[in-house]
């Protein structure tokens, strides 16, 4: 498996490798019509923003911590999934949550699921 990395610009931190992730799940187009004066339809064009989703089984505590102090940074982060291409993009979380597999085992595990959206 190929690293996927993600983190602010310089300290970008190796997730766990219990990870699955997708490529990118939405690779939309962003447009936006105007109606001009005389009736006609006139379009603009965005580049497309392209979302992934991230899923962890079986994360011990301190691996869990560091997804969630990347959960708590409030401005966008880089991310770069080697199994999709060397490429780095600029993102956001729009999405985390996790639980635990079973809190009254001697060791404890979680799971995690973070979904990515690029930005524009």
């Amino acid at each position: 498996m190929a690293d996927i990395k993600l983190g602010i610009s310089g300290s970008e931190v190796t997730l766990a490798h219990t990870v699955t992730s997708s490529l990118p799940t939405n690779v939309g187009k962003t447009m936006k019509a105007i109606t001009m004066g005389d009736g006609s339809v006139r379009y603009a064009f965005y580049a497309g923003q392209r979302s992934w989703s991230l899923n962890w089984v079986h994360l011990t505590a301190a691996q869990l911590a560091a997804l969630i102090t990347l959960r708590g940074y409030n401005q966008t982060l880089r991310y770069q999934n080697n199994d999709e291409s060397a490429t780095w993009y600029t993102v956001v979380i729009t999405a985390f949550s996790y639980d635990v597999i079973d809190p009254t085992a001697s060791t404890v595990y979680y799971v995690a699921s973070m979904a990515l959206e690029e930005t524009v």
